[in-house]
This record gives structure tokens, sequence and C-alpha cells, in this order.
């Protein structure tokens, strides 16, 4: 019990000593500067208990091997709180989810399990959970972005323009209605109010021209644009590592900067 107690106390001390940028260095990259917690020493400390950069330490995989299935480079992988195992092949890296979440304004998707996933202050990646009335559409929903649900912020994000099945006129919807459709070019199964010739609820396709503005880290995955969204973010890293773009600094308390 004696040594339990020890170890928490130098545990809390260390962390006051470790400033955030230090461990998220050393987890990313220097990974023999980096204390890492034992299975049994990570038992005893409960998830309220736990400082979060121990939660940093806790939650990048330092035994990986495997290369990011994203950038494709030799790093360590990152354990997801939404579906990650320790040790399991075909993980992610920490900095690709952060561009994941920059990219899509803070709150991203889960490459693997498309999960909302946002990243904190100093690092760790946490499923997004918060239930609210969106301020748009007045539903009960997950809370993603300035107290809207995803579909209401993407909708705001990407007014794209859609044909009408019935009249083939074209309106803006402020919603993601691309979700429903097969393909880029069917229309999809749910409705919307068509207020050009119809006066009824009608189904929608995204015209042609607006199909390639479409995200596409939301596009169905009927559409095959998944490689296309993984490739954007692994661009972003070959510039990092060759000196054009530098990776976004965590502001203390915030969240990823960038749906």
């Amino acid at each position: 019990m004696s040594e339990s107690v020890d170890f928490l106390e130098r545990g809390r001390q260390e962390d006051k000593d470790t400033s955030a940028a230090d461990v998220i260095r050393a987890t990313n990259l220097q990974i023999p500067n980096a204390r890492s917690l034992r299975a049994d020493e990570v038992a005893m400390v409960s998830e309220a208990e736990r400082s979060p950069v121990a939660r940093l330490r806790a939650q990048t995989d330092v035994v990986s091997s495997s290369v990011c299935f994203v950038c494709q480079q030799k790093e360590p992988h990152i354990r997801m709180p939404c579906c990650g195992r320790e040790g399991s092949a075909g993980g992610c890296c920490r900095r690709c989810i952060e561009i994941i979440c920059e990219q899509a304004r803070g709150v991203g998707r889960c490459p693997s399990c498309r999960q909302y996933i946002t990243v904190d202050g100093i690092g760790v990646v946490q499923v997004t959970h918060a239930q609210g009335n969106c301020r748009v559409c007045r539903q009960m929903k997950t809370i993603v972005l300035g107290g809207m649900c995803d579909e209401c912020a993407l909708g705001a994000r990407f007014r794209l323009h859609y044909e009408c099945q019935k009249c083939s006129r074209v309106q803006v919807i402020p919603h993601p209605m691309w979700r429903y459709q097969p393909r880029p070019t069917s229309f999809g199964a749910k409705t919307w109010v068509c207020h050009q010739g119809c006066r009824d609820y009608t189904c929608w396709r995204v015209t042609e021209q607006d199909a390639a503005l479409v995200p596409d880290f939301d596009c169905p995955e009927s559409w095959g644009r998944r490689e296309e969204w993984l490739a954007r973010v692994r661009r972003q890293r070959e510039q990092e590592r060759d000196g054009g773009a530098s990776p976004r600094p965590h502001a203390s308390g915030g969240e990823c900067a960038v749906q």
C-alpha cells in the first residue's frame, strides 16, 4: 500500500515538473524520453484522478512498430478511445488524428469507426458525447460545434445547390443532403421542402457543379472518396515534414481548431 502511495506522489510531482509540450513531443517522436506507465500502475489511478499529462502518456502506444495507415510513416500509434486497442494493427498516429480534426474545424471523424472525436488542449483524443438541443434544428442531439449538431454545422458550412427530383429546379439546402445519396448522381431517399415549383417534400441530389464541394471526410463510403480524404491528411503531414508547414500548437484548455 505504501508503495502505491509513493508512486502516486511521485507521479503527481513529475506531472507538475513536466510541461504538456514536452510530453507531446516525447510521445509523438522521441519515445525513449517519455515515461510510460505500466498497466498495473495505470489501474491504481482512476480516470477522475489521472492527470491530463498521464492520460496523454497512457493513450500513446509506445510499443507499436507498425506504420500509421494514414501518413504511412512508422510512428507511435494512438490508442483511440472509440475503437483502439493496445498493439492493434492498422493504427494511426496522433498528428494525423489532429489534422483530421483541424480540417473538420474541431470535431473530426475517426478514420476507422467514423465516430466523432476531438483533441483537447494537450493532445488527448476524446469521443464527442455532449448532448443538447441543437440551436438550429432544436432537436436533442450530439453537439459538435457552436451549439449545433453535426448536420446543422455541416449544412451551415457547406451550403450546396441541390436538384429537385420532381421539378428539376435547383435550390440551396442548408443540410448535408449528400449523405442520403448512394452515388453522386443518384437522388437521395430523404426529403426536403421544394420552394421552387413543387411546394412539397421531395427528394434531392447535389448538382454536378457542387458535387466536388462535398467534404471528403463526410462522403458516403459508397462514393469511394475515403482515400481522397486520407490523402489530404497525408499531404499535410508531408508538408510538415518537409518544412512547408508547422504542426498547430496546442492551446491551453482549448480544442483542436478546425467541422
